[in-house]
């Protein structure tokens, strides 16, 4: 009988190992090319230009200061979110006519809400969008048109004195912290919120920058 030491058994192993693994390698070369990845195609990316645009017409502030071209925060895509889960219809029809379509040219914001005299569906999704951008909260808009045409009873109505009490401050959310700290409120106070602050150390000795330094690109 002949004897197989343990060095030539292990020898014997990895070579067999070794030639399975690069003959398939070999049986099989395509696995050796590198294969494109598919490109996940975003649906939403046209509608969010447009969402960019509708937004820097909607709160006076320039589409690019609101989504800059390198945009750390993504507000412009959580606002977006929260009125396209809110009304996704009547967001598309705002977008399709502000942006306008070969044979329908673009309207103005004045134009599409003269439009919605129907069931002003367009307009209280507009104001949820103007309060979302300036104070990084979002309002539902059936609250606002529930809290807009009141409450029979005065002393709930949003509009009597006791708007500020628990019972008739209408019901939000903070969309998320950066929202919140990029609103547009605090660009038109040329201010910021307490804590949080992107000027240059020593700011608070000096004037405030121009309004236009809040609201415009730098040139």
């Amino acid at each position: 009988m002949t004897e197989i030491s343990r060095r030539t058994l292990i020898a014997g192993v990895t070579a067999t190992a070794a030639t399975a693994a690069f003959g398939s390698m070999l049986i099989s070369p395509s696995a050796l090319i590198a294969q494109p990845s598919p490109v996940a195609i975003d649906p939403d990316a046209t509608a969010r230009l447009q969402f960019k645009a509708v937004s820097g017409a909607l709160t006076g502030i320039h589409p690019d200061v609101l989504v800059p071209n390198v945009d750390p925060f993504g507000t412009n895509v959580e606002i977006f979110a929260k009125a396209d889960v809110a009304d996704t219809n009547t967001l598309r029809t705002i977008l399709s006519k502000f942006s306008g379509s070969p044979g329908s040219p673009p309207k103005t914001v004045a134009q599409i809400l003269a439009e919605d005299t129907k069931d002003e569906s367009a307009k209280f999704l507009i104001r949820s969008i103007i309060l979302a951008w300036y104070l990084g909260a979002w309002y539902a808009p059936q609250d606002l048109r529930k809290n807009f045409y009141g409450d029979k009873d005065p002393q709930h109505s949003y509009h009597s004195t006791r708007r500020y009490s628990q019972e008739v401050l209408i019901p939000h959310v903070v969309i998320s912290p950066n929202a919140y700290t990029n609103s547009v409120v605090w660009r038109v106070a040329q201010a910021h919120p307490m804590g949080w602050s992107n000027l240059q150390f020593g700011y608070w000795g000096q004037e405030p920058p121009e309004l236009e330094m809040f609201t415009k690109p730098l040139k």
